[in-house]
């Protein structure tokens, strides 16, 4: 591990920024997790989550930091994820009793600063609602609010409710077709369930519904273990309704022993209230913020 006993303060701050690729992931997993002991959602990692973490969504771990007091303890972590002209900073986090000194706005002037330097012209980011100080400190640095987004769940259990259309044809999506299908996506995903996200994540499966009518749709999803994650419905009108409502359907039937977690779902999707029928309920809110630099 990185340590500074004694780093030098001639620019004047109070906190060394080390980068994160001079640490291993185990060692970034304990510093973010001493960061969130006291955070409204923690989020807890570990050396593996933290591996596909980075992997996953593209962050950049030689812009990204661990601050460092003068004493060469670690006071915070900021990671920033790049993809061209556009970047993100996530797992923000300050150690609870090493606050002050605007340890905040060190870590997010230092990546903002990494962004400028590898072209980004968009800085975004989530922030949980109600994390006031958060908030302020993001739009300190000139962050605007663009959207609120739903992180929603599904314990395990089957559909409650009858088929919705037992005459529709359901048939797995092969790998190349869940490529071709994600093509059709319009825009508005974020970075946490945009497609370059997706397909890093890797083990994805999908299911196409023809409806009697002849309308299509289709569900893309990654099926863990334990959980399933990184839900994508294709599901045109006229029969949006229709074919959310069954794509969920066949899902859970199919995965009956698995949690369900959908994240970054907007607000104002119109097909939330589907969503609550099959057995889904709001986690926590998060509102998405853009820099343009």
């Amino acid at each position: 591990m990185t340590t500074i006993p004694n780093p030098p303060l001639e620019t004047g701050r109070y906190f060394m920024p080390v980068p994160t690729s001079q640490y291993t992931f185990q060692e970034l997993a304990e510093i973010y997790n001493q960061s969130r002991v006291d955070y409204i959602v923690p989020m807890p990692m570990n050396a593996k989550r933290m591996e596909t973490y980075v992997k996953t969504y593209d962050v950049d771990l030689d812009a990204s930091a661990v601050a460092l007091n003068p004493a060469g303890e670690m006071c915070g972590i900021g990671m920033l994820g790049v993809r061209r002209e556009r970047a993100w900073i996530t797992r923000l986090g300050v150690v609870p009793e090493r606050r002050g000194n605007n340890l905040g706005s060190f870590l997010m002037q230092t990546l903002l600063d990494g962004a400028q330097r590898r072209g980004a012209k968009l800085v975004q980011l989530e922030v949980i609602k109600g994390n006031t100080p958060a908030h302020r400190l993001f739009t300190k640095f000139g962050f605007r609010e663009t959207r609120e987004l739903l992180v929603i769940r599904r314990p395990p259990s089957k559909p409650t409710l009858e088929n919705p259309i037992a005459e529709a044809v359901v048939t797995p999506l092969t790998a190349d077709e869940i490529q071709t299908c994600l093509t059709e996506r319009g825009p508005g995903a974020s970075w946490i369930d945009e497609n370059a996200s997706l397909m890093q994540a890797g083990g994805m499966k999908g299911l196409r519904i023809q409806m009697p009518s002849g309308e299509t749709g289709w569900i893309v999803y990654q099926n863990t273990a334990f959980q399933m994650s990184y839900i994508v419905l294709h599901t045109p009108a006229p029969a949006r309704d229709e074919i959310t409502r069954a794509l969920l359907h066949h899902l859970h039937s199919l995965h009956p022993l698995q949690d369900t977690k959908v994240e970054n779902l907007p607000a104002l999707d119109l097909r939330w209230p589907i969503f609550q029928q099959i057995g889904y309920v709001e986690a926590f809110r998060r509102i998405e913020m853009f820099l343009y630099l």
